[in-house]
């Protein structure tokens, strides 16, 4: 019978990094390779450690929760992302409120989209759709900023399904349907 203890399995681990010639806060780097930075960029005014990223799932959406630890200070929004096939965002939204509070839909769509173009949200119930325009696009993503007005807020409580479209630079349109489902619980889970 083999007994593992913590102590054990330290002591091994321990080992194996001396015989390795590693000494601690010494980076080993073979040529070709490279250690992969935090998926959390750090803001430069906080110490290295004292930054934490919390993540909970929820249906259709995901709260994303960074906080301060020195401050106490935590910034928290609310994400859907939709992929293609290939597992390429196509569509994104974000729950996020303004300094002063107000709400808004922080909006992400695949850099092939035409900014000259519209986003249209089709709420389920209303004959014509809720359009906005694009802020803007870079090499991976394209943005607009959807407020959340009465509309929205109705859409929310009963966990609707609206489609979003927008036109691409090849003269597509693509077309997305966005359970809002789970949203409610997320910002719930704030407090």
């Amino acid at each position: 019978m083999i007994r593992r203890t913590t102590h054990g399995i330290a002591t091994l681990l321990f080992g194996l990094f001396l015989s390795s010639g590693g000494v601690a806060g010494q980076e080993v780097i073979s040529s070709g390779f490279r250690i992969r930075p935090s998926e959390v960029a750090v803001p430069s005014d906080v110490r290295i450690g004292e930054y934490e990223r919390t993540i909970r799932p929820f249906e259709n959406w995901t709260l994303i929760c960074d906080e301060d630890l020195q401050k106490r200070q935590r910034i928290c929004n609310v994400t859907q992302i939709i992929e293609n096939q290939a597992g390429q965002m196509v569509f994104s939204w974000s729950l996020a409120a303004t300094n002063e509070g107000r709400p808004y839909m922080i909006i992400r769509t695949a850099p092939i989209a035409n900014t000259e173009g519209l986003i249209s949200f089709i709420f389920e119930g209303r004959s014509e759709p809720v359009q906005i325009e694009f802020d803007g696009c870079n090499q991976t993503v394209c943005l607009g900023m959807l407020p959340v007005g009465p509309i929205t807020r109705e859409q929310i409580a009963r966990n609707a399904a609206p489609t979003i479209s927008y036109p691409t630079i090849d003269g597509k349109t693509i077309s997305v349907t966005a359970p809002l489902k789970g949203l409610s619980e997320a910002v719930e889970a704030i407090n």
